[in-house]
This record gives structure tokens, sequence and C-alpha cells, in this order.
């Protein structure tokens, strides 16, 4: 393209500025939008491809099943890794992981805490093929005192000085540093900063429970859909062994590990999971988004292209072809979306820390140098040409010379219902986005105002805690009870609200093989009561009664379940020994409340501490207390480093997927009423001042403001009326859908649907009103005049 071809290109485009300045912010919105929501797609689908061997990694999963329902665990038996690589033929490697918790580190006098430990069987890095920055990966976990650390946290700890053959203490016991790797990319299924041999675990031998994640890494050459069929009989037949004592059934699944982050159906994981419908939504949102960006400037472009009918009529006389308009017009709109690529480029790299934040992730700027992001970009860019520059290239190019340069001869007709249908869409998205919103922000209000069953004001938890500090735990507890703003304390095993232990139980006249399935909560007495939870009968756990140490606390739904009317004077057997119901209380929720709540049973039995709980008075300074509870816990041990959690926090974080989901449809709702009402604005605008000779002859004639108002408001009215008709049961029916995953719904009201709705009215009306009130105020002299 010459210079002289540029600069008429200009010429062309600059005729109506405002038109043009529409159109880039529009389009500019849209882009940026739809870069950063293909960022978020790529990354989410990014996640464990980069292993060299992905393609033959899966993972196993335990499913229970309790009377047609079905709970998928992505946890399994050491059986599976011991037993099922020996009898199954196919499998190359087998590597099983057990969480770590996070552990504390001390190294020459100084202590490093919340370091994620993973414990995992010397094959690891035989199936994940993470690089070495010091010493040798693959024999690095063969023996039990070793420990690899991540070159993030070996800089943490040792600077610049090589960690090899470096000393670690963990829990008083000493460990080597035997090599250090490469960190963990953000796009992986699991996290951690420190990995220790399985031999290493306490007790390993013991833990007979569903403890550990189990991955196979298969042959070349073998049928990998029939050789992961016969890994699953193989689980299920040792899970069917293992628990013939409860009366569920059990299957299993494998999952390919690139399916993992998007598509598990597993209760957790290691790592905050993705859905596949997250990103299905993000990818409905960005169509949406760029069809609206896209419709307004197809609209404004031929609105203002039939403006120039009269230069295409001229030019086809003088003997232009219909080949070069085309190229022209394509040149103008190419020239344009050029622009508003690189604005929305730009605005998009600005945005991407913010954006990550949103859709809790963490993007780095490297994602835009990945190899598929430099494909999908090139290709936007070119789509968006096309998209926006086909329909009014060929629509104004064939304009007849005779058509257009007659006098009175209209040409509205041609671009009608084409125009008014795209304008139909664009209300029925916005509308769509609107009520959606409306209804997930009004349900995840409803959650997160939903009480847990217990009071959580006010209520930290205290961790971190070494072997020193949990003996001394009542010492603590009476100094913790003398700050002033401190009103409770008590101690625990588990976090509440945090995950539970997986137990049997029966009835003590029940036969053995008759256990059903029930969370634990290992607490200490003085938990109950800090919690405030209600009673239904019975009591609490007494620190004063020895007995009580073999005695529990069920909820509602363990006592419904267990088929009793009243618990009193019953006895329960678990580990296989009896042990006294002492009370019963009222279900509170410990998990999100989109589940069911669960039967459950509070136990006095173990003295391990691994949480401590903290009341704060209603109306206190929290930061001020904080500081005095670090006094407190440091003057057991001076080099304690303090780690705590708000209770309250840790429910609200149940809806963080609800909160993302808000948030994303608040960006597309909001994206879509702008572009939608700068094309309307534009378009009214420029209908209006088509029409200032009708308004003037009206006014002459006697017509008043109003009815003016009214004549042009009446078209739009009726648009955006046969929107909603659409709308209203589409929204009903996603809505409807949605919330039956929740097992509290906040219900549906009939504003929902109606919010969105009055929102674009008024800014049509008020878009309406101020562009028909300025033309038909003029003079009808200066109106006719103007014509």
């Amino acid at each position: 393209m010459n210079l002289l071809r540029i600069r008429n290109l200009l010429r062309s485009l600059s005729r109506n500025k405002m038109v043009l300045a529409t159109n880039v912010a529009g389009l500019s919105m849209g882009l940026a939008a739809t870069i950063l929501l293909v960022i978020f797609i790529l990354h989410e689908w990014s996640y464990d491809r980069y292993f060299i061997n992905a393609d033959r990694i899966y993972r196993l999963n335990t499913i229970w099943i309790n009377q047609g329902s079905q709970s998928v665990e992505p946890i399994n038996l050491r059986k599976a890794f011991t037993e099922i690589p020996v009898e199954v033929p196919g499998i190359e490697n087998t590597v099983q992981i057990y969480r770590g918790g996070d552990i504390e580190l001390s190294s020459n006098d100084l202590r490093f805490a919340n370091n994620r430990l993973l414990y995992v069987d010397s094959t690891f890095f035989r199936i994940f093929d993470f690089k070495p920055v010091q010493g040798n990966l693959r024999h690095a976990l063969d023996d039990p005192a070793s420990v690899v650390l991540t070159k993030g946290l070996a800089t943490k700890i040792f600077g610049s000085t090589p960690a090899i053959g470096q000393t670690l203490t963990m829990n008083g016991k000493n460990y080597t540093v035997s090599a250090v790797m490469e960190n963990v990319p953000l796009n992986t299924h699991f996290q951690f900063d420190l990995l220790m041999p399985m031999e290493a675990v306490a007790g390993l031998e013991h833990l007979g429970g569903l403890e550990f994640f189990t991955y196979y890494l298969l042959d070349h050459h073998v049928d990998q859909a029939l050789t992961c069929s016969k890994i699953c009989d193989a689980n299920t037949n040792i899970l069917k062994d293992n628990f013939k004592s409860f009366h569920f059934d059990f299957a299993s699944e494998i999952q390919p590990l690139k399916r993992l982050h998007l598509y598990s159906r597993a209760s957790y994981d290691l790592n905050r999971q993705g859905s596949i419908r997250a990103v299905i939504l993000v990818g409905v949102i960005a169509f949406m988004v760029m069809f609206l960006a896209l419709t307004n400037f197809v609209n404004l472009f031929i609105v203002e292209g039939e403006l120039r009918s009269r230069e295409i009529g001229v030019r086809k006389v003088n003997g232009a072809g219909r080949g070069s308009l085309v190229r022209q017009f394509f040149g103008e709109t190419s020239m344009i979306v050029a622009v508003s690529f690189i604005i929305g480029l730009a605005v998009a790299v600005m945005l991407l820390p913010e954006f990550g934040h949103l859709m809790q992730r963490e993007f780095s700027l490297s994602l835009l140098l990945s190899p598929m992001f430099l494909i999908v970009l090139p290709g936007v860019f070119l789509l968006t040409i096309f998209l926006s520059g086909s329909y009014p290239s060929f629509y104004l190019s064939g304009l007849k010379p005779a058509s257009v340069l007659k006098p009175q001869t209209g040409i509205k007709n041609r671009k009608k219902y084409i125009m008014n249908l795209a304008g139909v869409l664009q209300l029925i998205i916005t509308l769509f986005l609107l009520t959606v919103l409306f209804g997930i922000n009004r349900q995840t209000r409803y959650l997160k105002n939903l009480s847990p069953g217990f009071n959580p004001d006010g209520l930290v938890n205290i961790y971190n805690l070494n072997d020193r500090m949990k003996s001394q735990y009542p010492a603590i507890r009476d100094k913790l009870l003398g700050i002033p703003e401190v009103i409770g304390v008590a101690a625990s095993s588990h976090t509440i609200g945090g995950g539970t232990s997986g137990q049997g139980i029966r009835l003590v006249e029940s036969p053995e093989d008759d256990l059903m399935s029930i969370n634990e909560y290992r607490i200490q007495p003085g938990l109950c009561k800090l919690l405030q939870l209600k009673l239904v009968e019975g009591r609490f756990f007494d620190p004063e009664r020895p007995t009580d140490r073999m005695g529990v606390i069920l909820n509602e739904a363990a006592l419904k379940e267990l088929g009793l009317a009243s618990a009193m004077g019953r006895k329960v057997v678990m580990f296989n020994k009896p042990m006294d119901v002492i009370g019963v209380v009222k279900n509170f929720r410990y998990e999100s409340a989109a589940k069911v709540i669960k039967p459950l049973v509070l136990t006095d039995y173990s003295s391990d501490i691994w949480t401590i709980m903290v009341r704060m008075a209603p109306g206190v300074n929290t930061a001020n207390v904080m500081k005095k509870t670090e006094q407190v816990l440091k003057s057991f041990d001076n080099g304690y480093i303090m780690n705590t959690s708000m209770t309250r926090d840790i429910y609200q974080h149940y809806y963080a997927d609800e909160d993302k989901l808000s948030r994303l449809t608040t960006m597309g709702a909001i994206l879509a009423v702008v572009i939608v009402m700068m094309g309307i604005f534009l378009l009214v605008s420029q209908s209006i001042a088509r029409r200032t000779k009708e308004i003037g002859v009206r006014k002459a004639l006697g017509g008043n403001t109003t009815r003016m108002i009214a004549l042009i408001y009446s078209n739009s009215l009726k648009w955006t009326g046969i929107a909603a008709i659409v709308t209203i049961p589409l929204s009903y029916i996603y809505l409807h859908k949605w919330l039956q995953g929740y097992a509290v719904k906040a219900g549906m009201s009939w504003w929902l649907f109606f919010a969105g709705l009055v929102i674009v009215l008024l800014l049509e009306t008020l878009i309406t009103f101020v562009n028909t009130w300025r033309a038909a105020s003029r003079n009808p002299v200066e109106a006719l005049r103007y014509e």
C-alpha cells in the first residue's frame, strides 16, 4: 500500500471523527477483553502439557458409591503402588504422592515457615521430568534422610551458597539436601517447595486408608485404554477387599494427566482445580463481547458509508470497478482494526496483573511470548479484519449508481432487516449478561451471609506449632486468656472449616460389616463451647471427666444416618473400640453450602494439636490482638513464626469460584452495556441528523417536542421489548440449571429478570431524549435551512 493510498484512506476515515472514535473505542475494548480471555483459556489449557511424557501419564481416582450417589476421591491405598504395577502389564513406572502440609525448616539457627512439602516415591523424577539446578534428580530421593529443594526455596535459605550437602532440620530431625530442581511452573496441577522420600513419612506402614495420589507411566506401545481398564479393575478389587466392612460399593477411574486440571471430578486436589465449564464460559463471554464490538463496528461503518453513497456513485460512473471499492473499504476497516488492535493489546498487557487477580491466577508476561499465543494472536487479528470488513465492503461496493445519485431515492431498506437483527441480538446478549449477573450475585451474597451454624466472628486459627509448643499448650492457653481482648481459647487436630478425616462407624449392636462412612474432627475440650455450637441433647467434652477421652459427639446428620431418634446412652464403634455418645449438636457447615451437610463425629481421644483457636471480643483491634498473641507464643519459643487465618475467611473462601464467576460476568456485562450504548448513541445521533428536515416540518405544522421524542423513541423501544421477550426465558433456564448445583438456594425473584431491562431502557431513554430534545428544540427555520 503506497503513501498516496494511505493518505486517501486517512482522509476518508477522518470525515466523521465521532464515528471513527466510537469504532476505535468499541473495537479496542472488545479486543482487549478478548485478548485477556484468550490468555486465560490458553493458560488453563496448558496445565501439565510441558512434561515430555504427559501423553502417557495417568492418575487413579477412587469412587465411593452410597445409595446411588458417588464421591470421587483422587487418593488411593498404598497397595495401588505396591501391588497394581506387579499385577497389570504395560506399566513402565509408578509413583505416589503424600501431602506433607506446610512445614517449618531451620538452618544455622534461622527458621523458615510455610514451606509446602510433598512426600514422594523415589520414582518421581522418572515420571515427571523436572530440570535439575544442582545435583542429579534421578537418584536424589533414594536416601530416606534426603530432601530436594526448589530453586526458590534453596535461594531463600542458602542464598548464592550451593545447597547440596547442606543440612536442614524439620521436627527435630536432620535431612541432607541431595539436589535442587527448577521452580514448579504455575501451570502444574501440584505445587511444592520441597520433596522428601516416602520412607520419611512417620508410620508409613500403618497408613491403611485412602492417603496417596497415584500416577502411572504407561509403556510406549501398549493399548492405553486397555491398560487403564485393567488398572481400574485391579484397584476396585483392592478397595472392595480392604473396605468389605463398609456397606458401600466401590469403583475406580483413571484420568490422563493433561485432563486433570480442567476435567477432574475429584472433591479436592493437590492444587486449585480448574474447570472446563469456566473455560467454556470465558470463551462464550469473549465471543459475546467481540460480537457486540463487531456488530457495532459494522452497523456504524455502513451508516457512515451510506452517507458517502454519492461518492460511491460518482466513482462507479467514472469507471471504478467493484473490486477497487472492496479493496478501499477493506483497507479502511483494516486500518481501523489495526489501530484498535494495538490499543487493545496495550490495554490487555496493562490489565493482565489485575485480570489475574480477578481470575485467581498468576499470569506471567511470558504468556504473551508462548508459541500458542503467538499463533492465536495473529489469527484473532485477521479474523477481526475479515468479519468486520466483509459485509460492509461488499454491501457498500454493490450500491447501484442510478440509485445513489437519484434524488429522494432511499437506500435505507437495503440494510434494514440485517441491522435490526444485529441490534436485537446485541440487546439479547446485554440483557442476558445483566440478568445472569444479578442472579449469580444474589446467590453468592446469600451463601456468604448464610450462618454456618456457629459463630465465626472474631475466631483466629494459629498454626505452625512445633512439638515443644504443643506439649506446653495448657500454659499457652492460660497466658493467651490473660490478654484482655481474648475471651476464649481452645485447640484441635483439625482446622474447623478445613479438611476432615474419614472414618468408619457403627452402632455397637450392629454387625461388624455394617460400617458407615463418617467425617471426623479431632478436637480438645472447650472447642465446642468456643465455637458456640448448639446442643440438641447431651453435653460437650469435659476435661474433668477422663472417660470422655473415649466419647464422641455426633451431628444431626450422623444421628439420622445411624437411624437413631436419640443417641443418649448409646454406644458406637470406631477403630474396633466401643465409644459412648455423650452429645449431639445441631448441624453446622464445615464445607461449602453447595454441599449437603454430611455425618460428622467430634472426638477427644487424640492429644495431638495442630491448631489453636482464639476468640477475640467484638469490636477489638485485630492487629493489636495478633501482636499480643505473637508475643505470648514467642515467650514459649523465641524463634516462633506465627501463621494465622480467620475462620470467617476460611468460609468465605468456599465461594471463590462464585466470586470469580460474578466478577467475570460483571466485566462482560459492563463491556456489553458500554459498547451497545455507544453504538445506540451514535446511531440515534445520525438517525436524527438525517431526519432534521422532517423534524423541522413537523414543528412548523404544530408538532411539540414530546411527540418528537416519542416518535424517535418508539422504534428502539420495540426492539428492546422483543429482546426482553427472548432473554427472560433464556436467562431463567440458565440460572435454574446453575442453581441445581447448590444444596441451599437463594431462589429467583421476579426482579432479576427486569432489573437489566430497566437499566437498558433508562440508558436508551436518556440517549434518545438528549439527542431528540436538542434537535426538536431548534427553530424550525434553522432545521429547514439545515437541509
